[in-house]
C-alpha cells in the first residue's frame, strides 16, 4: 500500500498537470469554444474516472475472494471474468504450435508438482490452488503450534483493543492526516 500511495503521488499531478487546460496546451487537439475550454479541468477528471473505473472493473472480474467464509461462493464477477479472457483464447487451431504448447504444459505441471521445502508450507490454500497436504509428523513443531492456536481461536472474534494495536493506529492517523 504504501508503495502504491508513494506511485499515485507522484504520477497523480504529473497526468493532472499535463491534461490541464488542453485548449492551451494542446491547440492541434483541442478546438477553442469547446466544452474543454469552458471546463479546463475536465479532461484530467475524465482521465482519473477512466482509471478507476478500470481499476474497479479489474477487481470485479479477475480478483479472487480471500474471506475464509466467502471464498468458495459462486463468484459471478469471476465467471464473466474468465468467460472474457476465454474470447482471447488463441489455443484453438495452433497448428504446428499445439505440440509446444503441450510441452511447455507438462514442464510447468512437473515444476508446480513439485514439493516445498516443509517449513514453507501454507496451511490455508485459495479457490484456485488447493492448500498443501496435511502436515506430516516431520513438519516442524511450531508449524503443528500454529495450526492448534488457529483452530481454538477460529470461533472467538478479536476484541477491539487486539485489534487496534498502537501501530494500527499510527498508520490510521497517518493516511487520515494524508487524505
Amino acid at each position: 500500500m504504501p508503495f502504491v500511495w508513494s506511485l499515485g503521488s507522484i504520477l497523480g499531478p504529473l497526468i493532472g498537470g499535463s491534461l490541464a487546460d488542453p485548449c492551451k496546451n494542446y491547440p492541434g487537439i483541442f478546438a477553442q469554444r469547446t466544452l474543454f475550454e469552458a471546463y479546463p479541468f475536465l479532461l484530467p477528471n475524465i482521465v482519473c474516472a477512466m482509471i478507476l473505473v478500470v481499476g474497479i472493473l479489474i477487481g470485479i472480474f479477475f480478483l479472487e475472494e480471500t474471506h475464509q467464509e466467502k471464498r468458495y461462493r459462486r463468484d459471478i464477477g469471476l465467471e464473466a471474468g474468465r468467460k472474457i479472457l476465454s474470447l482471447f483464447d488463441r489455443q484453438q487451431g495452433l497448428g504446428p504450435y499445439d505440440k509446444l504448447q503441450d510441452a511447455n504444459f507438462e514442464e510447468n505441471r512437473l515444476l508446480v508438482e513439485d514439493d516445498a521445502p516443509p517449513g514453507y508450507r501454507t496451511i490455508e490454500g485459495s479457490p484456485r490452488y488447493p492448500s498443501s497436504r496435511s502436515l506430516s509428523p516431520a513438519a516442524p513443531p511450531y508449524t503443528r503450534t500454529v495450526l492448534a492456536a488457529r483452530s481454538q481461536k477460529r470461533g472467538v472474534p478479536p476484541s477491539v483493543q487486539t485489534a487496534f494495536t498502537r501501530s494500527v493506529v499510527v498508520h490510521i492517523i497517518g493516511y487520515g492526516i494524508l487524505a
